[in-house]
């Protein structure tokens, strides 16, 4: 009987974990329309409510036959007892101008990083059926009427004129606007103090603020971001707060000082922080105190060693 139990509570929380497992699933209303007609697509990211997860980034087609005529905002939802587990929604209407059967591509979503793919789905397009056994019928024999040029040009002449005119004007002003303009360079001031000294007090003051514990989570991410962009302006003379955050990743490529695994890190925190904004992700418990913590070792990663470096050096000439 004791065995019994224990292989009953061992497979109660196998099925937990499997319940809690990160998939994607892509459900259609239908599969088969005719020319023209839509079909409404929804997509389902399941993972643990802890998990930084993202659905596929869908763009207008799905492929060169299968358009995307519209799509909802992304809905999150948590289920389980402990409210342990998150669910992405966001529907979809597709539609296709081209008969034949189109098999779709596992569409690929993130969790922490890492991809999670859907099973692939077949759209099948069907052509409006014609009765060929009646023929076609014409309502009335066309009339052949022979195009006067000379005419039409002699009650149309003052609109090719102004069509020449335009033609002339356009072509001008988009010589004018494609000339190279001199663009000035943004300068990155840098302050007295070191960047991390100001950056590590910042965070201090942060810590005691305490923002995500009261609520104010948009309050939160902002500061802390803002925190991380003056840092990396400061301390490598990237323009980061004005920067989005893939021209700042891209910054931060041709500095050999950070690892693909810090850029990565850094591109998944902002990238977080925009949806935050607005207000299509909300980061729960240890997440948003994780974020910090990236935060506090990113700026104490890179501070400055020159001055120990310079002691060091002095004391092995004086030696």
């Amino acid at each position: 009987m004791r065995r019994l139990l224990t292989f009953t509570l061992l497979t109660l929380i196998a099925f937990t974990g499997w319940t809690q497992e990160r998939s994607l699933t892509v459900t259609t209303d239908r599969q088969e329309i005719l020319i023209g007609e839509q079909i409404q697509m929804t997509l389902e990211l399941r993972s643990a409510s802890a998990d930084t997860a993202f659905l596929p980034n869908i763009a207008d087609t799905l492929r060169k036959e299968v358009e995307v005529l519209s799509r909802s905002k992304v809905d999150t939802t948590f289920e389980g007892a402990q409210l342990d587990q998150k669910i992405l929604r966001q529907s979809f209407v597709i539609t296709s101008f081209d008969s034949g059967y189109f098999p779709v591509e596992p569409l690929i979503g993130q969790v922490n990083g890492s991809p999670v793919a859907s099973e692939p789905f077949l759209v099948s397009v069907q052509t409006v059926k014609i009765d060929t056994a009646q023929g076609i019928i014409d309502i009335k024999d066309i009339e052949q009427v022979p195009f006067a040029w000379k005419e039409w040009f002699e009650k149309n002449w003052h609109w090719f004129a102004i069509a020449i005119i335009m033609a002339a004007l356009i072509t001008w002003l988009a010589l004018y606007l494609s000339k190279e303009k001199v663009v000035e360079e943004k300068k990155v001031v840098i302050p007295s103090r070191p960047a991390h000294e100001i950056a590590l007090e910042r965070l201090e003051q942060m810590r005691k603020e305490e923002l995500w514990q009261k609520g104010k989570i948009k309050e939160y991410y902002s500061e802390l971001t803002d925190i991380l962009r003056e840092f990396i302006e400061h301390r490598f003379a990237i323009p980061a707060l004005e920067q989005t955050t893939d021209e700042i990743v891209t910054a931060m490529q041709r500095y050999p000082d950070f690892t693909n695994d810090e850029r990565t890190t850094i591109k998944r925190l902002l990238f977080l922080a925009d949806l935050v904004k607005f207000a299509k992700e909300k980061p729960v418990g240890q997440e948003n105190e994780g974020h910090f913590t990236t935060v506090d070792r990113f700026v104490k990663a890179f501070i400055p060693q020159e001055k120990e470096t310079a002691s060091e050096n002095k004391e092995e000439g004086n030696g």
